[in-house]
């Protein structure tokens, strides 16, 4: 797998001009990631912490990007990132906002990072309910966006499920989990 480093994801965000912003949600993303990772680490579920951060941190990459031109941010994103030779990478941000999952299956990363960024809603941690109420304010003004917000919400719900069913700590204790993680902890 060729992941790439910390400072090798801060110097992407720097070259791809991710506004401070969007780089604020994408550390919180990344904390709720790590504190997942280590959860399920002790639960005999092992998870490439590694992945996990640069993931996270490289998530949102295209997001202005995609504003200014109307294109889909986790498909952009992910040609971006697979052009730089990150495979592994891109195939989770192309999934962290349409995920394509087996929800019967063994938890993998992609569920992680699609999850963790439903718990941010700009930069604070929250919980689904009103991280979807957020979405809904923001997305959902007609009633044919309002489905889709349905099915998200759904899906969001049974991965949280999924991933907290080999936990020994719940959804409501993931802020006080996640206080005060260090990212750099993480870096290689």
């Amino acid at each position: 797998m060729n992941i790439p480093s910390y400072n090798t994801c801060c110097k992407l965000l720097e070259r791809y001009a991710v506004p401070e912003h969007i780089v604020l949600h994408s550390r919180q993303v990344a904390r709720i990631s790590l504190c997942l990772g280590e959860g399920l680490a002790v639960a005999g579920v092992d998870l490439a912490r590694d992945l996990l951060l640069s993931a996270a941190l490289l998530h949102d990459i295209a997001k202005m990007a995609s504003i200014e031109n109307g294109r889909d941010h986790a498909g952009l994103g992910a040609e971006w990132l697979a052009a730089q030779g990150y495979v592994e990478i891109a195939e989770i941000v192309r999934n962290h906002v349409r995920l394509e999952t087996d929800l019967d299956g063994p938890i993998v990363a992609k569920e992680i990072i699609y999850y963790a960024d439903k718990r941010v809603r700009h930069d604070e941690i929250v919980s689904v309910k009103e991280r979807m109420l957020d979405l809904r304010r923001r997305y959902g003004v007609n009633s044919a966006s309002l489905t889709p917000m349905d099915e998200l919400e759904g899906l969001t719900l049974a991965v949280e499920k999924k991933i907290f069913a080999c936990l020994d700590f719940s959804p409501d204790e993931i802020l006080q989990r996640c206080y005060g993680k260090n990212l750099l902890t993480y870096s290689a």
